[in-house]
């Protein structure tokens, strides 16, 4: 614990002009522009809540929830306005293939006592992080401490307080705390959504006096002030059982009718999957929570026995419309078929091998984090090794343009695939729709029942009827 009584000499807020320091900005920014470029690909789609709230310039102490391994430190780089440095457990380093990011972005190394090495190792990392915050920089924490696969939060390690605190007691103004929550709707699967959002930042000022007389409980109720924030981004649930279901049922009462199947924002569905949760704990919402439970149930057996989804549900399947968007989707993959086929056939071996080497792990982060990782070692060689085969045989340039082709005609690939998957679900959905004409009626009114008992639980909850 760093006591007030022998805090480290006070940072200087000068920004570092030497070699190292001029190069250490470049791999900043080299990082950042790798993690945007890996997370551009894994996911489909990120959205960022208040985001804003980060372009303060005050020196920041970050902590986030950690359910995604590698993953979550790429998408806060990629996401954030500003580009956090991280501190991490000392034998991630011990990992080949994690070494290099680790030392690209610059990780901070942190000793733990159960890895067997003391924490008296971790001053120089207090120190720089004091360095790092002086200018206005910001540091990340992880403090749950481990990368993990539960409904809900784990306890949070004291180490962010801890730097926080340190770094005002050494002298440097203004520090903040802020807590950012990571949501993703299939952690592992590539090409699903994440969600970032971003709480409001919180100066550390309010806790320097406690701090002064005890350090140890200053800490822990800053630590304790840090993980009710978190929760109130990343709510808790019992069982994954129950995430899913009201992620559902929000799912259902969001979703409007539109021409095609279209899914519901992730940010939206989070939204009012925390207000049902809520409700489940009030006392008085008990009998309208089981009869949408019941609802829920019902609608959703009816949907699993006549092979709908909610989604095909929803849409008219205006003719119309409907076969102006199909066409130009065809038209679309059609011209990008060529180069699409051409991208197939480049990375169908190493994503082969990626997703079967992804099953080993247990844990579904380290599942992502070796699909990620995977791709991105694999692919590389896959591109170095057209470059310089049509380098050799054709000449540089073509080398050249062979190596950057071929993540481009990836991306192509995977955009028709996606483009095909929608098509196809629209035609499948329009095919159900005349053929189960009656049926869909019914669904109609089973969902119509789910969303009414839902609006009595969300209504009674606001205030409203």
């Amino acid at each position: 614990m760093i006591r007030a009584s022998t805090a480290p000499e006070r940072p200087r807020a000068v920004p570092d002009r030497s070699a190292a320091g001029r190069m250490r900005s470049a791999a900043d920014l080299a990082m950042a522009g790798l993690a945007r470029i890996l997370i551009r690909i894994f996911f489909r789609h990120v959205h960022v809540e208040s985001g804003e709230r980060l372009e303060s310039g005050r020196p920041t102490v970050l902590v986030a929830n950690h359910r995604n391994g590698l993953v979550d430190g790429l998408l806060l780089m990629a996401a954030l306005g500003r580009y956090p440095r991280f501190l991490g457990k000392a034998t991630l380093f011990r990992i080949p293939v994690l070494w290099p990011f680790l030392k690209l972005g610059g990780v901070v190394p942190i000793h733990r006592a159960q890895d067997g090495v003391s924490t008296a190792r971790n001053t120089g990392a207090f120190a720089v992080s004091n360095r790092l915050l002086a200018p206005g920089g910001m540091v990340a924490v992880f403090p749950e401490g481990i990368s993990h696969d539960e409904p809900g939060l784990q306890p949070l390690r004291t180490g962010a307080a801890r730097i926080a605190l340190g770094a005002a007691a050494a002298g440097l103004d203004h520090v903040e705390t802020v807590a950012v929550g990571l949501i993703y709707d299939a952690k592992q699967r590539f090409r699903s959504r994440a969600l970032v959002r971003v709480g409001v930042p919180e100066p550390v000022s309010r806790w320097m006096d406690e701090y002064r007389v005890d350090d140890h409980v200053a800490v822990r109720s800053l630590t304790d002030d840090l993980t009710a924030r978190l929760r109130r981004l990343v709510p808790d649930y019992s069982s994954w059982a129950e995430a899913d279901a009201l992620a559902d049922i929000a799912e259902i009462v969001a979703r409007q009718e539109t021409t095609l199947p279209r899914e519901v924002g992730l940010a939206r569905r989070q939204q009012l999957a925390e207000a049902l949760t809520h409700a489940e704990t009030l006392p008085g919402l008990v009998g309208p929570v089981d009869a949408l439970r019941q609802a829920h149930d019902t609608y959703g057996r009816h949907l699993a026995l006549l092979g709908f989804s909610d989604a095909q549900v929803m849409a008219s399947y205006r003719s119309g419309r409907l076969r102006r968007a199909l066409l130009w989707s065809l038209a679309k993959a059609i011209g990008a078929a060529p180069f699409a086929a051409v991208g197939a056939m480049v990375h169908v071996a190493p994503y082969e091998l990626v997703r079967r080497l992804s099953r080993i792990p247990r844990n579904e982060g380290m599942r992502a984090t070796v699909k990620l990782l995977g791709c991105f070692f694999s692919f590389t060689a896959v591109y170095t090794g057209i470059g310089v085969i049509l380098g050799l045989a054709f000449g540089p340039a073509v080398g050249l343009l062979g190596a950057l082709g071929a993540p481009a005609c990836g991306y192509l690939t995977i955009r028709m695939i996606e483009r095909v998957r929608r098509m196809g679900g629209a035609i499948e959905g329009l095919r159900l729709a005349r053929h189960r004409g009656p049926l869909r009626t019914s669904l109609l009114a089973d969902r119509s029942a789910v969303v009414a008992a839902a609006g009595v639980v969300l209504g009674w909850r606001t205030g409203g009827a």
